[in-house]
């Protein structure tokens, strides 16, 4: 099957950790007001918050391009200052596309193209994960974003790779230098 369009992927990330730690620094500021403890707090969280920011945009830069006429795979990111960097692996190193949820203090639902040694894997995306509950009286459980399973489908379809579908929740493997 070939390829018409090319497809072209963006990270889906979430800035919940930005806007809390913006939040903190404000009401430290507040708190300055009364007590010069909160100047102390506000600056530190609105530091850390800044960072967040900031390698949170420079996530939402790194764009993934899936050639199939040229058989390329396309990375296109920019440095901590903004410098261009592209990245370019032929689309025959890989065999299969697999999404899971990486767990941690942020779980992220990633989307992957592994090699066909089955050793390494290239990031294609990262999403919030879903959070759907079997019941109103269950803990929501996390499971893959109706986005990076349409765009699993879609890479599996249009490329001729194997869709080893959603992995559940795993730590993630060896990954190719992007």
């Amino acid at each position: 099957m070939t390829l018409l369009n090319l497809i072209t992927v963006n990270n889906q990330l979430s800035f919940l950790t930005v806007y809390m730690c913006w939040c903190v620094a404000v009401f430290g500021l507040l708190l300055g007001l009364f007590e010069p403890k909160g100047l102390i707090v506000s600056a530190v969280f609105a530091g850390v918050g800044l960072i967040l920011f900031w390698n949170k945009v420079i996530a939402n830069r790194r764009r993934v391009t899936l050639d199939a006429a040229s058989s390329q795979v396309v990375i296109s990111s920019v440095s901590a200052f903004f410098k261009p960097k592209q990245r370019v692996y032929p689309l025959e190193l890989f065999g299969s596309v697999q999404s899971y949820i990486q767990q941690g203090k942020s779980p992220v639902n990633r989307v992957e193209l592994v090699t066909k040694t089955g050793g390494q894997a290239l990031l294609l995306a990262l999403f919030k994960p879903a959070n759907a509950a079997p019941s109103f009286f269950s803990f929501p459980a996390q499971g893959e974003n109706k986005n990076a399973e349409r765009l699993r489908q879609e890479v599996a379809v249009h490329l001729g790779l194997v869709d080893r579908g959603f992995l559940g929740n795993r730590m993630f493997g060896a990954q190719l230098k992007d």
